[in-house]
């Protein structure tokens, strides 16, 4: 299911705000990350979100008015 937004992209793929996304302690131990959906758009887009999600072998999920990384590769089983 893939949703359209009406987001803007960004003007410029904030480096410092993608280093901290990617730095969080819930990375590291392969948690779970949230970002709302306009703070996204507006600092790296989807786009890029995306490639760098992939690119750790993450897993990305649209969640209302969040996005969810799930920062492993195993399978996720929905319960309810």
């Amino acid at each position: 299911m893939d949703m359209q937004h009406s987001f803007n992209a960004p003007t410029a793929f904030n480096p410092h705000w993608r280093a901290q996304l990617f730095s969080a302690d819930a990375v590291r131990r392969k948690g779970v990350v949230r970002r709302k959906k306009g703070a996204v758009h507006r600092e790296i887009g989807l786009d890029l979100l995306k490639a760098e999600v992939r690119a750790r072998g993450f897993q990305l999920y649209d969640v209302g008015t969040d996005y969810m990384i799930v920062c492993h590769s195993q399978p996720i089983l929905r319960l309810g």
